[in-house]
């Protein structure tokens, strides 16, 4: 034996080696967690479910928006608008001819052979009108006393004017009180409080009971219908705000709970028998009444991920779901065009299938099922889930995304930016119902601010005679 060296018993070798094997499974692990941790480092709103407010600054943002050749501003057969002439203005300001002219006769007994026009449209500069009633008070000679007949009002009160103005400032402008009151001190010269605020938003969410219900009736009886939800902070704890869409109508509802139980709760997707869109979120999946059509614009942020991980049958699959896009929009959909967009998906899947490595041992867990990659997860999504990917392709009324849904939670995600968070649960019910009807209202073209008097007023517009008459 050279000089030197030490001879270990068995045993020794044995824990060595074990303890090498150790330190080489840690190894594994250690490599991916960094590789983990790095995927999700460069996960943003472009290529994942992220939404854009978690993208660093210093990032770019790119989405799947593909670029035109229009240029910029309107384009060809655009209905501009631009202020026009009145025939019966307010205040009328005659602009004489006087003095003399150059050869010394005065213009002022001169004829007036024509006049010019212009207007100008500007705010007055009292807005506000205060109407007093008097209450006749006589007696009769047999000693009886009679009033005068006049509307049931406190000795001084605000008008539904004010009041539905008030909410229209802060519920459809989202801004707070504290601003709504500063604006009503500064513009109108009105001091109004707290109280009167909480009060116009509180009488127009009680006269808005029935309206609600008339839009998730509508909802429920529509061909498509548009889900989502989004966390929010509420009385100090995560809720959620959920919305179902179509579009003519929106309602939005607040629950404690994300799935299925807020779902039932709320009672539209219940009883909805046409086409869902939504996510991937599996709640959705257990409403089995209705069809599903799965949000394309998820699917492509998705697979732009992949595409970035270097998996060529994502890029493949990218460019088929753009192209049955175009084709929708642009062509008649024959039944040979179908059959081609669809004998291409498969093969995509395919090809996808035989190269994807399969689920990865779990050297640390000894139980449950391998773990999936999400390349092979997104894969049998395709897969499992065909026809709910391509229903927008084969069903005209169908969207390829979910955008108008995420459209209509985007004011909510505003108002929390604004505010920060809803204190009660209840002023979150009052906000997302008077929401309902203001959204509503916008998407069937209705004036928001004369709609919402009349919702102060307690007839609120009816969108069961509204549908009737469109």
């Amino acid at each position: 034996m050279p000089k030197g060296y030490v001879i270990l018993p068995e045993a020794d070798l044995l824990k060595m080696q074990q303890e090498l094997l150790d330190l080489q499974l840690k190894q594994i692990e250690l490599h991916k967690v960094i590789e983990d941790l790095l995927k999700k480092l460069h996960k943003n709103s472009g290529n994942s479910h992220k939404p854009p407010s978690t993208d660093a600054f210093n990032k770019p943002i790119f989405n799947n928006r593909q670029k035109s050749d229009k240029k910029p501003g309107a384009q060809p057969g655009h209905k501009g608008s631009t202020l026009t002439m009145v025939d019966n203005p307010d205040k009328i300001i005659l602009h004489k001819v006087d003095g003399t002219c150059i050869c010394g006769r005065s213009l002022g007994r001169q004829p007036v052979i024509n006049v010019q026009r212009r207007q100008v449209n500007d705010l007055v500069e009292v807005l506000i009108e205060i109407t007093e009633h008097r209450n006749e008070v006589k007696i009769c000679s047999c000693g009886q006393i009679h009033y005068g007949e006049t509307p049931h009002i406190t000795p001084v009160k605000y008008g539904a004017r004010i009041k539905s103005l008030a909410v229209y400032m802060n519920t459809y402008q989202l801004i707070p009180f504290n601003r709504v009151q500063e604006m009503f001190h500064d513009c109108l010269g009105v001091d109004i409080s707290d109280g009167a605020l909480q009060d116009a938003n509180e009488t127009s969410y009680n006269n808005l009971k029935q309206t609600e219900q008339q839009i998730k009736e509508h909802l429920k009886a529509g061909e498509v219908l548009h889900n989502d939800e989004t966390g929010l902070r509420c009385e100090e704890a995560l809720m959620w705000a959920h919305t179902g869409s179509n579009e003519a109508y929106t309602h939005y509802a607040i629950h404690e709970k994300r799935g299925v139980d807020a779902i039932d709760d709320i009672g539209i997707l219940p009883g909805f028998r046409g086409t869902s869109v939504h996510d991937r979120l599996s709640s959705y999946d257990n409403y089995q009444y209705c069809r599903h059509d799965l949000c394309n614009a998820h699917l492509l942020r998705d697979l732009k991920s992949l595409v970035e991980d270097g998996k060529t049958w994502g890029s493949e699959m990218i460019a088929l779901l753009l192209k049955a896009k175009e084709l929708k929009e642009t062509v008649k959909l024959t039944k040979k065009i179908k059959g081609t967009v669809l004998a291409e998906y498969d093969e995509i899947v395919r090809s996808g299938l035989a190269i994807e490595p399969p689920p990865e041992e779990n050297h640390i867990k000894k139980r449950g099922r391998k773990k999936k990659t999400p390349s092979l997860r997104l894969l049998e999504t395709f897969s499992n889930r065909k026809h709910q990917v391509l229903e927008f392709f084969v069903n005209p009324a169908v969207p390829f995304d979910n955008n108008l849904a995420e459209r209509d939670l985007r004011m909510v995600k505003l108002k929390q930016k604004i505010s920060g968070c809803f204190r009660t649960k209840k002023g979150a019910e009052i906000f997302f119902r008077i929401r309902s009807y203001i959204s509503t209202l916008r998407k069937q073209g209705y004036n928001i601010l004369d709609s919402l008097q009349l919702a102060i007023e307690g007839t609120p517009v009816s969108f069961a005679m509204a549908i009737a008459e469109q």
